[in-house]
């Protein structure tokens, strides 16, 4: 009898020892299955984040807008557009569609000058013109090219590409330009050609 008490006891205390060991192991297994769970869902949200496509920023668009401003003389002008974009990276920037500047808007005869694109620099003040660039001096004479620079601040005028203008005392044709003075001062550059009309003294 004491043997088989002997045997029984060492089966009870190792089932003990295994009851202890499963009590013991159990939760620790509980927590990595959670620890797993956790850090599956984690990693799909961080790699479904990355491979979703980035969304564009909401341009800011105006159409019809119009700038007013005054150069360091005090003339006054006028900056329409059919419609404008701002760039997302820089809000001082502005994209132009079909503009329109004009120089001396309280002026009897202002200055034109349109184009097909431009940008304008709210902070400068300058405005690029490009691609089909047309200026009426108001006076009758009209020039094309296909870019002008030009700063507000002084009214200066420039462009270094192909020009060519017409007018009552004939026409010009040069590589580069610059206008001064309201467009009473015109210098041509590079490759200037020159067509004048007679004018008689009665101005026909």
């Amino acid at each position: 009898m004491r043997g088989g008490f002997k045997r029984d006891l060492r089966r009870w205390r190792r089932r003990s020892r295994l009851v202890r060991g499963a009590r013991l192991l159990l939760p620790v297994a509980i927590l990595a299955l959670v620890g797993a769970s956790v850090g599956q869902v984690i990693w799909r949200t961080v790699t479904a984040a990355e491979r979703a496509p980035e969304r564009p920023q909401a341009q800011i668009r105006m159409l019809n807008p119009r700038f007013y401003g005054q150069s360091s003389e005090g003339r006054a002008f006028l900056i329409t557009a059919r419609s404008a974009v701002r760039d997302d990276a820089d809000l001082k920037r502005v994209l132009l569609d079909d503009p329109t500047l004009t120089l001396g808007t309280d002026e009897p005869k202002p200055t034109r000058v349109t184009s097909k694109n431009g940008v304008y620099r709210e902070d400068t003040l300058k405005l690029v013109l490009r691609g089909d660039v047309r200026m009426d001096d108001g006076g009758g004479y009209r020039f094309a090219s296909d870019e002008a620079f030009v700063d507000t601040k002084t009214g200066v005028i420039t462009g270094e590409t192909l020009l060519q203008g017409e007018g009552p005392t004939g026409q010009v044709k040069s590589n580069a330009y610059s206008v001064y003075d309201k467009g009473d001062r015109i210098v041509f550059r590079g490759g200037v050609k020159t067509r004048l009309d007679r004018v008689d003294g009665d101005g026909n």
